[in-house]
């Protein structure tokens, strides 16, 4: 059901016991309630409010990504793995006001994340040509990162998701304006990353429960790459 993102030789030895799994999904909205997802968010919430940062941050789960984060060159004090950013920004403090309520199927995506304690990522499907892969920059690709107006340009040996023809994401840091989800998006990417200390079956586990929130919104339908 699953497939396995491909990486280039040189990521592959790099990242020894890191594998990233995906799935296409074709979505049919029929009820598309922020109001469930609102929800969610609240009990997630009963769940982590009142612990400390230092708490969440060395909780195991957290911890095996900060290990990746560190394995590909990024500091994980600045640029925390986002499920801990989402929990130390969210969902530790004491009100309910503020939640990070972005679509639908992001929100999904992110609230499957939180749950499993895996990391999880999204993108419209139809904005990618060709065959996926992790490979690393050479230098000098274009770059339009998510929020941004203005486009940059990679410096190399950094690890990125690809497309046949552009750069999809600056992998687990920033993703590209280029795929972000719209409200015309009906088909997407789910990914998610295995890493050390984290099983396989763990990630399953979390992509698995983005789909069962996915479809009190949307019918689903599994396309193969």
């Amino acid at each position: 059901m699953y497939q396995v993102i491909p990486m280039c030789q040189s990521v592959e030895k790099q990242l020894n016991g890191v594998k990233v799994l995906a799935i296409r999904l074709d979505l049919d909205p029929k009820n598309a309630n922020s109001m469930y997802l609102k929800n969610e968010w609240v009990n997630l919430h009963k769940n982590w409010k009142g612990k400390s940062k230092l708490e969440v941050s060395q909780i195991e789960h957290i911890a095996a990504y900060q290990n990746f984060y560190k394995l590909i060159g990024l500091n994980p004090k600045k640029t925390p793995p986002s499920v801990q950013n989402i929990i130390q920004r969210f969902l530790i403090k004491e009100g309910t006001e503020r939640f990070p309520l972005i679509h639908p199927i992001v929100d999904a995506v992110n609230i499957a994340a939180i749950k499993h304690l895996i990391p999880l990522g999204t993108f419209d499907a139809e904005c990618v040509e060709g065959e996926i892969s992790l490979t690393l920059s050479i230098g000098g690709e274009k770059h339009r990162p998510l929020g941004s107006n203005s486009t940059q340009e990679l410096e190399p040996g950094l690890l990125v998701l690809t497309d046949s023809k552009k750069v999809l994401s600056q992998f687990c840091y920033r993703d590209s304006e280029e795929q972000k989800i719209t409200e015309n998006t009906r088909s997407i990417w789910v990914l998610g990353c295995q890493v050390p200390g984290i099983s396989i079956e763990d990630v399953i586990k979390a992509l698995d429960e983005s789909q069962v929130l996915l479809k009190q919104m949307f019918n689903l339908q599994h396309t193969e790459w």
